[in-house]
């Protein structure tokens, strides 16, 4: 095989981390308008690369008085930053389930999930992230950190260390103000959406 052909077939994704080929049949994929955005699809057979989000799942624990639990993160993205604990939601469980999982799996506690806390969105060069936001309390453990996190420390919800993610300082933000009787956004706030 020669050098161009091995390369060729080493690439399966476009320089913006998109496919090249079609996974329906193998054919190179080119552009098709589709509801008025540029999109990779298939001439052979139609297939479309749509660009949807990951479904991430956190948790905002208080951990009373005012603060909350925050992980200090282990795995990339952002080692050594501050976050909420939480993480990208498995195809088969619902958003509130994974919160509690990925609870037990950074801090190594069971929580109970209590209310929606918000909805954030965030657009990357190669994707993005819906994440779903809930409040919850600890209700069997005490915090330590996983496998996922360096360490675990409850710090003031409105006042919170430097955040890994925007949309986890949208989302305290958000959080502490609902505690202090200030309006949330419309349609975001704590019980805003049905769980």
């Amino acid at each position: 095989m020669s050098q161009d052909a091995a390369g060729a077939g080493a690439h399966r994704h476009a320089a913006d981390g998109g496919p090249r080929f079609c996974p329906r049949c193998g054919d190179a994929l080119g552009e098709a308008l589709v509801e008025g955005r540029r999109l990779a699809a298939c001439p052979q057979c139609g297939w479309v690369a749509f660009r949807d989000p990951k479904v991430v799942a956190v948790a905002v624990l208080d951990s009373g008085g005012g603060a909350v639990w925050l992980i200090r993160r282990a795995i990339a993205p952002c080692i050594g930053e501050w976050a909420l604990p939480g993480g990208y939601v498995d195809f088969d469980e619902h958003p509130r389930t994974a919160a509690a999982r990925e609870c037990r799996e950074e801090i190594g506690c069971d929580v109970e999930i209590d209310e929606l806390v918000a909805v954030e969105h965030a657009a990357f060069r190669n994707g993005g992230v819906v994440v779903v936001a809930y409040a919850g309390r600890i209700v069997d453990g005490v915090p330590a950190p996983g496998a996922e996190a360096l360490e675990v420390a409850a710090h003031a919800a409105g006042a919170p260390p430097p955040l890994a993610f925007t949309t986890h300082e949208q989302i305290l933000r958000r959080y502490a103000g609902s505690r202090r009787g200030a309006p949330a956004e419309p349609g975001t706030g704590p019980g805003a959406l049905a769980p």
